[in-house]
């Protein structure tokens, strides 16, 4: 039997087993300072030997669809400008610019959805920023100081930013649960179960193969 949920911070920490692999659930809530919160506490209360995060994104590739698959290389801030000091778009002081994720779990979460054959996947860059991105401004400045952006979220660089800092490998998979200038509220509100369902088929299989 599983011990009940563990109450810390604000979060509840599940312990279990999924797959055959003992795992730490725990959902962060919304934003970088909730997943921030969320992992700090993971990584210092449990030690995990990897951390993967999954949840829904909108697309910004334009070959992207609702419910496509994209796994993370590396994240980024979108909403972060110190570049009067000399950094770059997006990074934070004293922090690397981008915070990339683990090949062996990237390589992994490919081998699983290209077996499963069920999911268009893409693997690039995800941007992290706390606004959802809907205004046609907002969206052309994320494009233009990130060209090479596939999709925003709101908590995966923050959770990147703490595996840096405590040297932990870890691991962004975010299906799409809207695209980018396309009626994002409405099209979020009524996909969003697709994109969960989506990044549930993946990392349970991924569980399976670590």
């Amino acid at each position: 039997m599983n011990p009940p949920p563990l109450q810390l911070g604000g979060c509840e920490f599940y312990q279990g087993r999924l797959a055959g692999k003992e795992v730490i659930l725990t959902r962060s809530g919304i934003g970088k300072v909730a997943a921030s919160v969320a992992t700090s506490l993971l990584l210092e209360k449990f030690a995990p030997d990897c951390v993967i995060n999954t949840g829904s994104a909108g697309g910004f590739a334009q070959d992207l669809h609702i419910g496509d698959v994209v796994i993370a290389s590396e994240m980024r801030f979108h909403d972060v400008d110190v570049t009067a000091f000399g950094y770059e778009m997006g990074q934070m002081a004293q922090q690397p610019a981008a915070f990339p994720c683990d090949d062996k779990l990237i390589a992994l979460a490919q081998s699983c959805i290209a077996e499963q054959g069920k999911h268009q996947t893409k693997v690039g860059l995800i941007c992290t920023g706390d606004q959802f991105m809907c205004k046609p401004d907002a969206i052309a400045k994320a494009r233009a100081d990130f060209p090479q952006m596939l999709a925003v979220e709101m908590e995966g660089a923050a959770i990147g930013q703490v595996c840096h800092m405590f040297k932990v490998p870890y691991l962004v998979v975010r299906a799409m649960s809207d695209i980018a200038g396309k009626e994002q509220v409405e099209s979020f509100d009524a996909f969003i179960e697709v994109a969960g369902q989506h990044s549930a088929e993946v990392i349970m299989a991924l569980l399976g193969k670590l």
